[in-house]
């Protein structure tokens, strides 16, 4: 029996919406089954039929644990995660294996993870090529050989100051020698404390050298952890009447055990939560209020987050914890929570944080009514993202400071954003549309489809004439559209939705870079995906893991049609094509008839996603209202039926 009978004799026994419903389950079904299998990648030079292959350079990773270690969450992962979408081929080596009683099978964002006991130098070295960026994070004797290739081969050198490793924190870790031998040969230092800058100052002093130190503290991951989206409670979250949350960590002596156990004591009435390996830890001793939830993914935290009252970071400032630059407390206030914390020196001015010496202090503080400032909390956000740790490491190593993309593509594209009553999502569009503006100098059009919740007003009273405002009567994807590219006055366009923003200065040089060496291409898309076997959209690129897009890979054109948002197209094959389908108004399949527009003409379509946008989901379409599962069905059967008459060969692209 075909998919489309099944789904109408679903439809015949529970209606639309629980059709809707049913085909979302098994896609996400199919979808989990596939993240069932531990993901990791070996690069070999082999490249898929179909793709593009990266070619911007290699960054080499030397960390001391594995990516999947405290859930994804530590600083090599998230620096891992945010090359490969600067487009960089990620090598990630680890010194140790995780020690940790529950290992993740994560989606890894490397061509090549393993422990260094696994590679040899030589096996190494024929993927280094001269300018490759190498990071070091500790002194381990085991990466002497590898700094020394690399210095041979002309790689940039990279020493990351991440912990106070003369303490016991480096008794497996730190070695004298080794140390010197990548201060001699590193091309740029980072420390992510200011006491940690001050050590580096004192090896250099030491050993007699001079370097550039880079202060590169931690950050966020902001399309993560996002107090927008919806969360469903944790089943497991403690509950009472404040709710405290720590994740990390719980093993160490800089952990202040007696402060949490005291306020836990004092306070019989609020749950404090503890999320991290406990195995060390003497249960027994704790009060009945402390909870331990046991590991968790980087990827759940903010569930956890979003339904507590606080978050706590209880570390002793002393010379452990007054050497950290904590991770979590950039996600702590990115989740718009209010933050309970010692005195550590690396902290002190960051928002929304209460600073406590002891119980007595941190009693205040859970006395204390204040709401959190979230102006103050977005505001120190945007300045605190893996993008701008990682960008600020390759400006400050890099001879080149260029400031203008290729000169084909400087001052003539135009980004195209509708607004329908997205009065919530839209100013952060435009507001990092024009904040990373400079390297492209592209016209900003914004396209108001008859919205009544004010927003017009507003951005028209905001802007100004720092964007093109332009006025649809109608609500319509397709007809908005087409008005946005009527008044763009440039040779290329990129649509974005509303609920998409800029993540960087760069965010648009690899589409640049595709379109200007792929093959006969047509369009590019952040989103793809293929058809059912009778033509319908079916599976998305997000059920897959790397959303389809294995870390060696730039671009690839295996799919059957691209979304709209973020989607660049030059404005000539756009008129050509005839835009939008206006039938399509006032949402749904519209951006997949233009897809096979293109591929109708002759062109290729290509899916990416290595766009430099964050992405809030369902903020645009009103996905799951009765209304929209009818528009699904209404506009699907409109597609295939036009499209079986017009090339009906173009509906059989499946995965």
């Amino acid at each position: 029996m075909g998919k489309l009978q099944k789904i109408r004799d679903y439809q015949k026994l529970h209606g639309t919406k629980k059709t809707v419903n049913w085909l979302y389950n098994n896609v996400k079904y199919r979808a989990q089954k596939l993240r069932s299998k531990p993901i990791e990648f070996d690069y070999d030079k082999t490249v898929l039929e179909g793709c593009l292959e990266k070619t911007k350079g290699n960054v080499f990773i030397f960390g001391t644990v594995p990516f999947y270690d405290i859930g994804g969450g530590q600083r090599s992962a998230q620096m891992a995660r945010i090359y490969n979408q600067l487009g960089y081929k990620v090598f990630y080596l680890f010194a140790f294996d995780s020690s940790e009683t529950k290992k993740f099978k994560l989606d890894i964002t490397c061509v090549m993870h393993k422990g260094i006991k696994n590679v040899k130098v030589e096996d190494l070295e024929q993927y280094v090529n001269k300018d490759d960026l190498v990071f070091f994070e500790a002194p381990y004797r085991g990466f002497k050989d590898y700094v020394l290739m690399f210095k041979e081969k002309g790689a940039k050198i990279i020493y990351e100051n991440i912990d106070n490793w003369e303490s016991h924190l480096g008794n497996q870790v730190f070695d004298a020698d080794t140390l010197k031998l990548i201060l001699e040969n590193a091309n740029l230092l980072t420390a992510t404390a200011i006491p940690l800058v001050e050590q580096l100052k004192v090896y250099l002093k030491r050993f007699d050298l001079k370097a550039k130190v880079l202060y590169n503290p931690n950050a966020v991951n902001d399309e993560l952890f996002n107090p927008l989206k919806p969360y469903t409670e944790p089943n497991d979250l403690k509950t009472g009447s404040k709710t405290l949350l720590y994740y990390g960590s719980l093993w160490g002596d800089w952990f202040d055990w007696d402060l949490l156990c005291s306020i836990a004591s004092n306070n019989p009435d609020i749950a404090i939560n503890l999320i991290g390996d406990a195995s060390s830890v003497d249960k027994t001793k704790m009060p009945a209020n402390i909870y331990f939830l046991g590991l968790k993914r980087q990827s759940d935290l903010p569930a956890y987050l979003a339904y507590s009252d606080y978050a706590i970071l209880p570390f002793k400032p002393d010379n452990i914890g007054k050497y950290v630059s904590p991770l979590k407390l950039f996600e702590y206030i990115a989740m718009h929570k209010k933050v309970i914390a010692t005195p550590l020196p690396d902290i002190l001015d960051y928002p929304n944080l209460y600073i406590g010496s002891d119980a007595k202090e941190w009693q205040k503080i859970l006395n204390n009514k204040k709401k959190v400032n979230i102006f103050l909390a977005d505001d120190f956000i945007k300045d605190n993202i893996w993008y701008k740790r990682c960008l600020d490491i390759i400006e400050n190593i890099s001879s080149k400071n260029v400031k203008k993309c290729l000169p084909k593509f400087y001052d003539n594209i135009s980004i195209v954003v509708l607004n329908h009553n997205n009065s919530n999502v839209i100013f952060r569009c435009v507001d990092t549309l024009l904040k990373f503006k400079e390297r492209y100098n592209y016209e900003i059009i914004v396209v108001d489809n008859a919205s009544s919740d004010g927003s017009k007003e507003k951005l028209a009273k905001v802007y100004k004439k720092q964007i093109k405002l332009i006025a649809n009567p109608q609500n319509g994807c397709s007809s908005g559209r087409n008005l946005g590219v009527l008044n763009a006055t440039k040779d290329y366009i990129v649509f974005l939705d509303s609920d998409q923003w800029i993540l960087h200065k760069y965010w648009l040089d690899n589409y640049l870079d595709i379109y200007s060496k792929a093959l006969n291409v047509g369009a590019i898309a952040w989103g793809a995906g293929w058809f059912d076997d009778y033509g319908h959209s079916y599976r998305f690129v997000d059920n897959y893991a790397y959303r389809y897009m294995p870390p060696a890979i730039q671009a690839r054109c295996d799919i059957g049609y691209l979304a709209t948002c973020g989607f660049m197209i030059e404005k000539k094959l756009f008129n050509q094509i005839e835009g939008f389908d206006e039938a399509y108004d006032p949402t749904c399949y519209e951006d997949t008839d233009l897809a096979l527009k293109v591929r109708h003409s002759g062109k290729e379509i290509y899916y990416s996603d290595l766009l430099g946008v964050g992405h809030l989901p369902h903020q645009t379409t009103g996905a799951g209202s009765s209304a929209h599962d009818k528009l699904i069905l209404e506009k699907g059967n409109y597609f295939v039926s036009k499209w079986k008459k017009i090339n009906p060969d173009l509906l059989k692209y499946k995965k």
